[in-house]
């Protein structure tokens, strides 16, 4: 006798949740890099997760550095009470449960990485 067995996979349509990393550091290369605005092009952007250790500070911090391809500083930003999430796509997100002040994620067209922060209004 033969028996057949199907295994189905079935795909949630919640969205993709990840839990906040902490004492991280993450390099990525973006291609654009929009900072409010104003737009960086060809830019390394460094971030780094600190825990708090509840002697100095009791706050989430994010800090973001960002350098040009000479390795100038071009923007440096230290985001607090916030949160580094990072998905299985790649995709990074800063910021509270909610409201997202810094997102990096790769083009579907051209298959770069892609930055845009918008520290008071969020990134939508």
């Amino acid at each position: 006798m033969l028996t057949i067995s199907i295994v189905g996979f079935a795909q949630s349509s919640e969205p993709e949740t990840a839990k906040p990393m902490t004492d991280t550091e993450i390099v990525r290369k973006c291609a654009i890099l929009d900072v409010e605005g104003k737009y960086y092009e060809d830019v390394t952007v460094t971030i780094k997760s600190n825990q708090p250790d509840y002697f100095w500070t009791d706050k989430y911090k994010v800090k973001v550095t960002v350098t040009d391809a000479s390795g100038n500083k071009v923007w440096n930003k230290t985001f607090k009470n916030a949160f580094l999430y990072v998905f299985s796509s790649g995709q990074i997100q800063i910021g509270k449960k909610n409201f997202d002040q810094m997102v990096i994620s790769k083009s579907s067209t051209s298959g770069d990485w892609i930055g845009i922060v918008r520290e008071k209004e969020g990134v939508y």
